[in-house]
């Protein structure tokens, strides 16, 4: 029958990409058209007309030009931290969806003030962490409750960087933080998906070059988190300057434990006999690939909107709460040094 079927496809999203000139917004332009069309791209960079050009999409200097000018369903944000918030709040009152990278919000004010433009437009915020749709990470979330009762978990991540820090997550007024807003933000995600907010959490903050101290934006940062309920406690340490690129999760429980490092997940029994091992050896991309498509095929659904939404103010929650109580200690110390 002529026609028939057509009333139950949805129609492809239409898609603005703002800073879709940088290193992160090239690389997803290809796996946003699989699930969308682009019809317009934001970005005050001199080479972003030209990529423009070779995408066959209109370019704009400033995102009030794309509001006026194109109508869009959604955008998807690349930009420095520094400008994640401006950007957000102006699409969320023209009535546009977001599905942004992280993080959520710089500040637990600033998140709380998204969700509630968000609830009030009705529209979603989706944070783009791939983490959440890589199967080793699913497999550990899934099989979590198999190591009995969870009392410690150690998390490490760390770049090889051989030089400082460049472009602007150099710059304290775009970065806005060093290595804990940046790289943390994912395992802080990831630990919100395994365990409750910790009521606890101390910090160690660590400069490797002076100018980076200079600029407070740490180079290494060193985590304890404790949770007095439940008798849990774990380390993170996130850096950009190690001898090596790791990537390393280990939970312990009173049946057993759980390892966790990229293409692999193995469960192990107590006294240490692996019992289960996952692998993947799928590309990065292809998470990317389904984290993004399941975004965009999820815009209009509260009820998934709400629980990502407020996973996400734990995590800035979080984060923010160790920068502030970092803060405190830094004028503590000053007040007794005046």
């Amino acid at each position: 029958m002529p026609g028939y079927g057509l009333e139950n496809v949805r129609p492809r999203p239409r898609v603005v990409v703002v800073g879709f000139a940088g290193h992160q917004g090239k690389e997803y332009l290809p796996i946003v058209r699989e699930s969308a069309d682009i019809v317009g791209g934001v970005d005050p960079a001199p080479a972003a007309s030209s990529l423009a050009d070779e995408w066959g999409f209109p370019h704009f200097d400033f995102l009030s030009e794309a509001l006026e000018r194109v109508e869009f369903d959604a955008a998807v944000v690349t930009v420095p931290h520094s400008e994640h918030f401006p950007v957000c709040t102006k699409l969320l009152a023209h009535g546009r969806h977001v599905i942004k990278e992280k993080p959520f919000a710089v500040t637990e004010q600033e998140a709380r003030q998204l969700i509630h433009l968000a609830q009030r437009a009705d529209r979603s915020v989706f944070t783009l962490l791939q983490r959440n749709f890589d199967p080793v990470f699913q497999f550990a979330q899934e099989n979590l409750a198999r190591i009995g009762e969870p009392y410690w978990f150690s998390y490490d991540y760390h770049f090889n960087l051989a030089h400082p820090t460049t472009g602007w997550r150099a710059s304290r007024e775009q970065a806005m933080g060093g290595v804990l807003l940046d790289m943390g933000y994912h395992l802080i995600d990831v630990l919100s998906g395994l365990f409750p907010e910790p009521p606890r959490v101390h910090s160690a903050f660590v400069h490797r070059y002076q100018e980076m101290r200079d600029r407070r934006l740490e180079d290494l940062v060193s985590l304890m988190c404790s949770y007095p309920s439940t008798g849990l406690a774990g380390s993170l340490r996130i850096s950009r300057h190690n001898y090596e690129k790791v990537e390393h999760l280990c939970v312990l429980g009173t049946e057993g434990a759980l390892n966790i490092a990229p293409g692999v997940a193995i469960l192990h029994s107590v006294g240490g006999l692996p019992l289960e091992r996952h692998t993947w050896d799928g590309p990065k991309i292809d998470a990317v690939r389904s984290m993004i498509a399941h975004h965009l095929g999820h815009l209009d659904d509260r009820y998934y909107r709400q629980g990502h939404l407020q996973r996400q103010l734990v995590a800035v929650r979080t984060i923010d709460g160790i920068y502030q109580e970092r803060l405190r200690e830094q004028n503590e110390l000053a007040d007794r040094c005046a």
